[in-house]
């Protein structure tokens, strides 16, 4: 049986968001995508991907009550306001057909995990939190709600990263780092001690 979903955000990583549900309904038909929701009143009427805007993040959710909503905005601090204002939505877990989740992974409500991403055994994702395209989460660590990982970073076992902590492409930690919220990790970096 399908579900109706709402993409909010029309933008890079909701069109991300699309192909990968598009992705998840080739092996097992799961979602039907009913469009997008933006607040970029330009983009009323136009299609992305093939789906259409139907309009502002309100009334696509005023119109649509039963649908769940898969929040794609990138930035941290936007998609908690976003989600703030979406209450009574269910918020599912978008997991692409590539990438390996340990069974005794912990996901909460509205992660995405992208291509070929590993979330190692015993992790703990917040909410709403972002592992982008070929990241790796080892064994035991920790998230905070609206964390994000970018893509091909590298987070060692046991680490714990607080909340809205933003990490860009291809950085990495050792292991046991303690990582604060707010923090924001340039591409590339090694974080080799608490931050």
């Amino acid at each position: 049986m399908t579900r109706d979903i709402i993409i909010v955000g029309a933008g890079g990583f909701g069109r991300e968001a699309a192909w990968t549900l598009e992705r998840i309904n080739y092996q097992s038909p799961a979602w039907r995508i009913i469009g997008f929701a933006d607040d970029n009143s330009e983009l009323a009427g136009e299609m992305v991907e093939g789906y259409p805007v139907l309009g502002t993040i309100e009334q696509v959710s005023h119109d649509h009550p039963g649908a769940a909503v898969f929040v794609a905005i990138g930035d941290n601090a936007t998609r908690e306001k976003i989600y703030r204002r979406l209450r009574g939505h269910d918020f599912p877990v978008i997991i692409d057909p590539s990438a390996e989740v340990a069974p005794t992974a912990d996901l909460r409500h509205g992660c995405f995990v992208g291509p070929l991403a590993v979330v190692s055994v015993g992790v703990e994702l917040g909410k709403f939190v972002i592992v982008g395209a070929r990241a790796g989460i080892g064994h035991d660590s920790k998230l905070g709600d609206f964390a994000q990982v970018g893509g091909g970073v590298t987070i060692s076992g046991h680490n714990t990263i607080g909340e809205h902590a933003f990490f860009a492409p291809h950085a990495c930690t050792l292991p046991c780092v303690k990582v604060a919220a707010q923090a924001r990790i340039a591409a590339g970096t090694a974080v080799c001690a608490d931050l």
